[in-house]
Order: C-alpha cells, then sequence, then structure tokens
C-alpha cells in the first residue's frame, strides 16, 4: 500500500481559523509518519493491538494524538501501514530466494529458508511478539491480512514440491507437507519469543543466533529428508 500524506484542510484556513492541536504544515514532516508506524508496531508487538491506545502510540513517537488521525484517519489504515510497510517487507525478504528457485531445489532450500527466517527476526526485536500476538494469537488482529496477501501465495510455493518429494519417496514417512511451513515458523519464532524463558535453563545460556539458526536447520534437514537424502550445502 503506497500511502501519501493527506492534505489538512486546515492548512488552507486562516490561522485564526485553525482548531488548537491540528497539526500544520510546520508541525509535520516525512518522518512523523514514519515514527508513528514504528511506534505502533512496538506496542502492537508489547500489549498487542487490542491493548494499545491511539494516545500510547502518539506518546511512544513523542506526538499529539491529533497527529495519528492526521496520517491514519482509523484503526485499520493504521494496521495496513504497519502489515503493508513493516510486516510483509520481511515475509518478502525471508522468501525471496523460494519465490526464484527452482521447483527441485525449493524442497533442499528450505533449512535455509528457517535460517533466514531466524536472522530476520533476531534483528527485528518488534518481529517475534508481534507475530505471535497478532498473526497466532486467537484474536490477532493483522492474521487475515497476512493469509490473504502473502501466506497463501507463499504456501503453493512450497508445498507443491513437497508434495512431489513425497510421492518420489524422497522425504521421510509420515511428514506432512501442509504443516512443513507451520513447523518452520514455529521452530523459527517460538524460542525467540521465548527467549526470557529458555535462557534460565541449565546450558542455555551461551545460546546466540547463530546457534539457534544451526539447531533449527539440523533439525529441518534430518527430518526432512529420507534416508541419506540431505541438502546440499
Amino acid at each position: 500500500m503506497t500511502a501519501s500524506t493527506p492534505t489538512d484542510p486546515d492548512q488552507t484556513a486562516p490561522a485564526r481559523q485553525r482548531r488548537p492541536g491540528r497539526p500544520t504544515a510546520r508541525t509535520t514532516d516525512a518522518g512523523q509518519r514514519d515514527r508513528l508506524i514504528d511506534a505502533a508496531v512496538t506496542l502492537f508487538a508489547r500489549h498487542g493491538v487490542g491493548a494499545t491506545s491511539t494516545k500510547a502510540i502518539a506518546t511512544e513517537a513523542g506526538v499529539t494524538p491529533a497527529l495519528v488521525h492526521y496520517y491514519f484517519h482509523d484503526r485499520e489504515m493504521l494496521l495496513d501501514a504497519v502489515f503493508d510497510e513493516r510486516l510483509q517487507p520481511l515475509v518478502e525478504q525471508v522468501f525471496r530466494d523460494i519465490a526464484t528457485a527452482p521447483a527441485g531445489d525449493v524442497v533442499a532450500n528450505i533449512p535455509a529458508l528457517a535460517g533466514r527466517f531466524i536472522r530476520t527476526a533476531a534483528a527485528t526485536p518488534w518481529f517475534p511478539g508481534l507475530w505471535i500476538r497478532e498473526i497466532v494469537g486467537t484474536d490477532g488482529q493483522l492474521r487475515e491480512r497476512l493469509l490473504h496477501r502473502v501466506a497463501l501465495r507463499r504456501a503453493s510455493l512450497v508445498m507443491e514440491p513437497l508434495e512431489a518429494a513425497r510421492a518420489q519417496g524422497k522425504l521421510t514417512p509420515g511428514l506432512e507437507p501442509a504443516l512443513v511451513m507451520v513447523s518452520l515458523v514455529g521452530l523459527a519464532l517460538l524460542p525467540l519469543a521465548t527467549t526470557h524463558i529458555w535462557h534460565n535453563l541449565p546450558g542455555a545460556g551461551q545460546i546466540d543466533t547463530e546457534s539457534l539458526v544451526r539447531h533449527v536447520t539440523a533439525l529441518l534437514a534430518h527430518g526432512l529428508f529420507a534416508g541419506d537424502l540431505t541438502p546440499d550445502k
């Protein structure tokens, strides 16, 4: 979604007719909209969409609530901006190689896909929390956007090659292609979202992002491929 800055009717009115608190050309700039989206993403990941007020977003961004309404007329417009300009680009970045890979290479690339997912999420502090709250959560308000704008389209890129590989006997018996991406996302994001819990376990304190990547890619590589079939390095 490409959003343009709306025209503020107060900017064309005489100064004496402008309502107090309304943003004007002197009080707005291109960076304010981005700061509001960043503030919203941070708070949505921390508290959830439903528990985050417009006032809280404005406070986090260091502006007045009027400026939030100036750029985003309602909550749905703000959620569209959060998804289209923050969440979706990260998902597309993770899947970029799968989208262009030949069908025969997709299955072998799944462990690498998991590694890219983990590194991307680890480098974006709000990503795991937002995903758990607003994609996975029962009342998640970004789930439908993800399903209809990204997931359904990307799922076929992975499931069809997996189905073909299973038919050829190349996958571990009992593996369900429809659940592979669910498992991958769970392996990638749940540890990052629950670091504050498992880091207290014996021996877990030294586990970092690259350790997690090695762990998850090993699980996927040895769990996906039947017999001696393992992905190329």
